[in-house]
């Protein structure tokens, strides 16, 4: 652990005010009510040459160009990091000369960045609540740069081809922003050789290309929750891809026909208004073992359990707050241990065998008829909370214990609500 270091710097300036620049050192320094264009750049020099990172907060300067970026260079360490905020800055340069490792812009006023070609160093580009109203062209130049994040600003639209020759990018996060039209004007070439994670929650994006993912061959994570998406066009053929997130969307039907996700571990699809699974999904993503539907208005149809049975490496199923009035559960080659269809309208369930360490969890239903093995009994049902009939099992399956009782108790109702 470095050793604590305060400066506190006074100027006095023409009109007789004196201004004060806080120094604070420890495991980093952080720079406060610093004027550069008044004070000069001399509160650097009272930086211990260990530091490997530098806060700034309120810097008084409209714009941050390579007369102080160039001179944060403070450690002889390999990696450098500033991170500057609360600040009303509005433009920004980053010349090729900058050895910052990490650049974090935070809560600026910023509208225009300026990258020179080649920049040797900056690995990481964080830039939240800022005023940009479109991804700077001159990203593309950031040649080692490997998370790139506009979160909280106004871009209204994204042309995925900026990134795409980015050739060390694994992170792209452009989350919490205006977007509502995603574009990928196509390029030869080597794309996007290796991203993995993408990130575009809290968007309003109403439609999405799938196509537009499919160069990206290292890609893991695709996370397009909390848009407007009331359709996606094209087809996802991403063997890569173990998570997909479509969530908080306006999804009414959705097909996944013709897509290739063989990868697929972790769908999440809550909070849609999905009247029944997703068309295909059996077919085109065998591996999901994951798979929420929460918040939607599914209902029991003739094959949806059939479907879900299909699904052989489904281990958690949540099904809850839907419109489920049955449920027929009779495959025991799978490898689920846990379904959730609390809060449904269900009035029947059938589990003639389970498998050991099976459990379905079906409190604040309305369950009338339970029909399940007695081998399965003991293990199977969980959250057995405010359900209008408990004694409708067979005397063979009888719980042991406490007897069962026919009636709803009231105080585990508030659960429920």
């Amino acid at each position: 652990m470095y050793t604590v270091l305060c400066v506190i710097l006074c100027w006095l300036v023409a009109s007789g005010m004196v201004v004060t620049v806080m120094l604070e050192c420890e495991n980093a320094c952080t720079i406060s009510n610093w004027t550069p264009g008044v004070e000069g750049l001399s509160v650097l020099n009272n930086i211990p040459n260990n530091i490997q990172h530098i806060h700034f907060r309120y810097l008084n300067i409209t714009t941050l160009d390579s007369d102080l970026l160039d001179r944060m260079k403070i450690s002889n360490d390999e990696t450098f990091h500033a991170t500057i905020l609360h600040s009303p800055i509005q433009q920004v340069y980053l010349s090729s000369r900058t050895n910052i490792t990490s650049l974090m812009l935070l809560d600026t006023n910023i509208s225009h960045i300026e990258i020179e070609p080649h920049n040797p160093k900056l690995e990481i580009l964080t830039i939240m609540q800022s005023r940009l109203r479109s991804v700077p062209d001159s990203i593309k130049q950031l040649a080692v740069v490997r998370v790139i994040d506009v979160i909280g600003s106004l871009v209204d639209s994204v042309d995925l081809s900026l990134f795409c020759k980015l050739q060390r990018l694994q992170i792209l996060s452009l989350m919490q922003n205006k977007i509502t039209f995603l574009n990928y004007s196509r390029t030869s070439g080597v794309e996007f050789p290796r991203l993995r994670e993408i990130f575009l929650v809290n968007n309003l994006l109403t439609t999405v290309t799938m196509n537009d993912f499919n160069g990206m061959k290292l890609l893991r994570t695709l996370d397009l929750s909390n848009n407007r998406l009331h359709s996606l066009e094209g087809q996802l053929r991403l063997s890569s891809l173990t998570l997909l997130k479509l969530s908080h969307n306006r999804f009414t039907e959705l097909s996944c026909c013709g897509w290739n996700l063989s990868s697929l571990t972790n769908l999440d699809i809550n909070n849609n208004t999905l009247q029944r699974l997703p068309t295909c999904m059996e077919d085109t993503m065998p591996t999901v073992g994951y798979l929420s539907l929460v918040s939607n208005v599914l209902s029991s149809d003739d094959n949806m359990w059939d479907k879900l049975a299909r699904l052989n490496q489904l281990t958690l199923l949540d099904l809850s707050y839907n419109r489920l009035t049955s449920m027929v559960w009779d495959n025991v080659t799978l490898s689920t241990r846990y379904i959730n269809i609390r809060n449904n309208p269900m009035k029947y369930l059938n589990i003639p065998m389970a498998i050991d360490g099976f459990n379905v969890d079906m409190g604040c239903t309305t369950i009338e008829q339970l029909e399940l093995s007695s081998r399965s009994f003991n293990d199977t049902l969980s959250g057995i909370y405010c359900i209008p009939i408990r004694c409708s099992w067979h005397s063979e399956v009888a719980y042991t214990g406490n007897q069962l009782k026919c009636d709803k108790i009231m105080e585990e109702c508030k659960m429920c609500v």
